[in-house]
């Protein structure tokens, strides 16, 4: 399996288009350096955590008798789990503190 069979398997699940994989390409040239090469799972996780909100769709789409939606949250449990797996605090996650009583 190639990067870019990985990467096109793992956002298929959340509807992506090949416009959004070019991007993510484009984009990450720098942790995908040929998206032909042998898989490498840690840099293609890296790749789409660090380009998912720029390819995420910004609405949901309902026209007539036509309608799209994502599944947001199997997005952000993916994108979480991903973070988490590379170390990575995910963005838009801030840590808190909370007190705690001592007795």
């Amino acid at each position: 399996m190639t990067n870019k069979e990985y990467i096109t398997a793992v956002t298929q699940k959340f509807n992506f288009s090949d416009t959004d994989l070019a991007i993510l390409f484009e984009n990450q040239k720098g942790i995908i350096t040929d998206p032909e090469a042998e898989c490498d799972t840690t840099a293609c996780k890296r790749a789409i955590v660090a380009e998912i909100a720029n390819i995420l769709p910004l609405y949901n789409v309902s026209e007539g008798g036509y309608s799209i939606s994502w599944n947001y949250d199997a997005l952000k449990l993916w994108y979480t789990m991903s973070c988490k797996e590379l170390g990575i605090v995910p963005e838009g996650f801030t840590p808190t503190l909370k007190s705690v009583a001592v007795w």
